[in-house]
């Protein structure tokens, strides 16, 4: 029985085309901002009227570019967001793909999820004391942060940053195809890079030591990998969908039993 499904693991290049590239850019650039503005408005300090306009500015210049990128540079070593363009086009079997994605990476996050969770627990005397409990944003505000952070995360790290690396280490001599050394080199760099985008949140709690910036980087590495693989072998979704469970677990469930 083949764990990872029926579908071909290897992503095979596809013909790079406006069609395929317009629609799922506003697609995935429409729901960047709508998830990270929804998120923003219910932890913001203040005025969330203020702070829209500008908000919205860096959110495009940071996504469009890497979304654009990812989706011409996807098209031309078999990565991108195939899944998201099929689904917008109702391409015949896109549904049985997404289920069969949704399964495997829901349940890889899940897994994942509960293991961070109990590290989390049995390293709490260890780490610093200003590191807020996990949860300490409440349901709503956890689910907002997950929904968030899976969307648009997977969208700049393993859609922009992950393409662009491999596209990267294609030209270099000696590197035609996606191999093993090539994939998980990118997914490698762009989990580390995953890790790195979270230690200036670290720093804003005031828990920036040696403890708490190996915790956070070895974490969010480990969980990086995963969502880099699931974009490499099966998709753009299936990394969003994974992220999502991860987080799930991490700040919305010990929200609920608290």
């Amino acid at each position: 029985m083949n764990f990872l499904g029926d579908t071909e693991l290897t992503p095979q290049p596809q013909v790079s085309s406006p069609s395929k590239t317009l629609l799922p850019l506003i697609v995935l650039v429409c729901l960047t901002l709508i998830t990270q503005l929804g998120s923003l408005a219910y932890t913001i300090d203040g005025s969330f009227l203020s702070a829209l306009a500008p908000s919205a500015l860096v959110l495009c210049a940071v996504t469009i570019p890497l979304a654009a990128s990812g989706l011409i540079l996807g098209q031309k070593i078999g990565l991108g967001a195939p899944l998201v363009t099929d689904l917008l086009n109702r391409a015949p079997g896109s549904g049985r793909k997404l289920s069969s994605d949704a399964w495997l990476s829901v349940s890889l996050g899940l897994g994942l999820g509960i293991l961070l969770l109990l590290l989390r627990f049995a390293a709490r005397p260890y780490l610093p004391p200003e590191l807020p409990d996990l949860g300490h944003r409440g349901v709503l505000g956890g689910l907002l942060v997950s929904v968030s952070a899976a969307v648009g995360e997977e969208v700049w790290l393993r859609l922009g940053v992950m393409t662009i690396l491999v596209w990267i280490f294609l030209l270099l001599p000696g590197h035609h195809r996606v191999s093993p050394v090539v994939g998980w080199s990118a997914i490698v760099v762009s989990a580390l890079a995953f890790a790195a985008m979270h230690l200036p949140q670290l720093a804003s709690y005031g828990a920036a030591n040696g403890v708490g910036i190996a915790a956070t980087m070895m974490g969010n590495t480990l969980v990086g990998v995963l969502f880099g693989f699931l974009y490499w072998r099966r998709s753009l979704i299936a990394a969003m969908l994974a992220h999502f469970a991860v987080d799930l677990v991490l700040h919305v469930l010990p929200a609920l039993v608290t």
